[in-house]
C-alpha cells in the first residue's frame, strides 16, 4: 500500500492481536533463550533415545552473539504481536501517515466504507484461489526452474504455489485446499498425521532432519530451527494426555466426567511443558472442556456443542466429537503411503546387501516378559503381551505367563504396520519386541493400536486382527 504514491484514502483493518509469535511467545530475552536451551536439550535426549544414537556430540553453544540477537528482537516481536494493532497504527504514523479510527469518521460513511472493503477483499481473495486452482500443472524440473527465478509473472507465481501444494498435500488442488492452507492448515494436519497413521515413521522424520542440519552446520545446531523441525516432544506430549481419547463419535462429553477431569488435572501438571513444545497456553481457571479444544485445535479438530442437558438444577453443557469432512482422510492416507513406498525402498536396499536368515518359522507363541523375541513369517507376526515377572520361564508355562486377554497378529501389506515390521524383520531377525499393555480401540481412525516396547523405545502400531485366547 505504501507503494501507490497517489494522495488517495487508504482502508485498512488490523487484527488487535497477532497471529504468530517467536519461539514460546515471551516476551523477555531470558525467557525466549532459556526455553529454547531447555528444548534442545529435551529434542537430543528423546531422538538419542527413539533413535538408539549417540548425539552427546552435538555443538548447542552455536553463535551465541546471534541467538542473544534472535533472543532480542523475538521478544519485541512477541510484545508487537499481544498489540498488534497498536504497533502498526504506531508504524503508519511514524511514517507520516495520518490515522483515522473508523469509530471518529461518519458512521454512515465509515459503515459503507467497511462493507464494501469486506466485500473487495472476499472477492480478491476468492479470485486469487481460483486462479491458482486453475494453473497449470508443472513437472519437477519446471518447478524447480520457477523456484529459483527471481522476477516472476503473476501466472507463474500462481504456478508454482499450484505445484507446490499439489506436492504437499498429494490431492488435487482446489481453491478450498489453497484458502486452507493459507490459515496454517499444513503443520496441523502434519501433527495429526504424525500423531496417528504415521507414528512409526516419526522417529526416522526427526532423526533426518537432525542429521541434515548436523551435516549442514558442521555437528552443530542452531537452537530455533533445530527445535522447530522437531516434532517428537509435540507428539509424545498429547500422547501423555491422551487426546485421541477425546474423538470417539457420538460419545457425549461432560466438564465432569472422570476422563474430562483426569485430562485437566493432566494438563494442568504439564502446563509448563505444553506451552513450551505447543505454544498453547494452560490455566487452572480453564474448564477441561476449554483446555481440550485448545489442544484439538493444534490438529484442527474440536468438540462440537449439543446443548445443555440434564436436571433444572444441575444442567451441564455436552459436547462431542464429529469427524470432519474436510478430504483429510485422503491427504493422510496419501501420505502413508509414500512414507511406505520410501520404506520399502530402503528396505529394497537393505536386503540386497543384508546377510540376515530370513525368518520362516510360521508358530504362533506367546513369549516372557525377558526374552522379547516374537516368531513370525514373511506374512504375520505375533505378539502376545506378558502377564509378569514372578513365575519362571520354563517351556512349560509359557503360555501361561502371556496375557490371557487378547492375541494380536499383524499383517504384513494390509496397514501402515506392515512395511515397518518388514524392515524389522529383515534387518534384526526375529528380536522385536513385546506389546506393553492391552490395545485401546482409537474410535476416530476406527481401528485398534497397541504400544509395543522395543529396544529402542515403545512406539504405537496398528492392529489389524484381533482372537480372544
Amino acid at each position: 500500500m505504501a507503494r501507490l504514491r497517489e494522495t488517495v484514502d487508504r482502508h485498512i483493518w488490523v487484527r488487535e492481536w497477532g497471529m504468530s509469535v517467536v519461539g514460546n511467545g515471551s516476551t523477555s530475552i531470558g525467557g525466549l533463550l532459556r526455553s529454547q536451551h531447555v528444548a534442545t536439550l529435551a529434542n537430543i535426549a528423546l531422538l538419542s533415545a527413539a533413535d538408539n544414537d549417540d548425539y552427546s556430540y552435538v555443538d548447542q553453544n552455536f553463535q551465541p552473539e546471534s541467538l542473544q540477537t534472535w533472543g532480542k528482537r523475538g521478544s519485541v516481536i512477541n510484545v508487537e504481536m499481544r498489540r498488534y494493532r497498536e504497533s502498526v497504527l504506531a508504524g503508519l504514523v511514524e511514517d507520516g501517515y495520518t490515522v483515522i479510527d473508523a469509530v471518529d469518521a461518519d458512521d454512515d460513511e465509515s459503515g459503507a466504507v467497511i462493507e464494501s472493503v469486506k466485500a473487495a477483499s472476499v472477492e480478491l481473495y476468492t479470485a486469487e484461489c481460483e486462479a491458482i486452482a486453475n494453473s497449470d500443472e508443472l513437472s519437477g524440473a519446471e518447478l524447480k526452474k520457477l523456484q529459483d527465478k527471481r522476477a516472476k509473472t503473476k501466472t507463474e507465481r500462481h504456478q508454482q504455489r499450484k505445484a507446490e501444494l499439489s506436492r504437499r498435500y498429494e490431492v488435487n488442488v482446489t481453491p478450498d485446499l489453497v484458502e486452507k492452507d493459507d490459515d496454517g492448515w499444513y503443520p496441523q494436519l502434519r501433527l495429526h498425521y504424525y500423531l496417528t497413521l504415521g507414528r512409526e515413521f516419526l522417529t526416522n522424520r526427526d532423526a533426518k532432519r537432525a542429521a541434515s542440519q548436523l551435516e549442514a552446520g558442521e555437528n552443530s545446531v542452531w537452537k530455533p530451527d533445530f527445535n522447530k523441525g522437531q516434532m517428537l516432544p509435540a507428539v509424545l506430549l498429547l500422547e501423555e494426555l491422551n487426546l485421541l481419547q477425546l474423538l470417539t463419535p457420538g460419545e457425549q462429553l461432560r466438564g465432569s466426567d472422570e476422563q474430562m477431569v483426569k485430562f485437566k488435572a493432566l494438563a494442568v501438571t504439564h502446563r509448563h511443558v505444553i506451552k513450551n513444545y505447543l505454544n498453547v497456553s494452560i490455566s487452572e481457571k480453564h474448564t477441561s472442556v476449554a483446555i481440550a479444544q485448545k489442544l484439538l485445535a493444534k490438529i484442527d479438530l474440536k468438540l462440537n456443542y449439543v446443548g445443555r442437558l440434564g436436571k433444572r438444577e444441575n444442567r451441564e453443557c455436552v459436547y462431542r466429537f464429529v469427524a470432519p469432512d474436510d478430504e483429510r482422510d485422503s491427504i493422510l492416507g496419501q501420505w502413508l503411503n509414500r512414507d511406505e513406498v520410501f520404506l520399502s525402498e530402503l528396505v529394497s536396499v537393505s536386503n540386497n546387501t543384508s546377510t540376515t536368515t530370513p525368518i520362516t518359522d510360521t508358530t504362533s507363541l506367546s513369549i516372557s516378559h525377558n526374552t522379547e523375541v516374537v516368531s513370525g513369517s514373511n506374512n504375520n507376526i505375533v505378539l502376545a503381551t506378558p502377564l509378569s515377572d514372578t513365575a519362571p520361564h520354563t517351556p512349560e508355562n509359557i503360555a501361561i505367563q502371556g496375557w490371557k486377554g487378547l492375541k494380536l497378529k499383524l499383517q504384513q501389506g494390509l496397514d501402515s504396520a506392515g512395511q515397518f515390521y518388514q524392515q524389522l524383520v529383515s534387518t534384526i531377525g526375529s528380536s522385536i519386541g513385546v506389546a506393553d499393555g492391552e490395545p485401546y480401540w482409537n474410535a476416530y481412525l476406527g481401528q485398534w493400536q497397541v504400544w509395543v516396547r522395543f529396544t529402542d523405545g515403545c512406539k504405537s502400531v496398528v492392529c489389524d486382527w484381533l482372537m480372544a485366547v
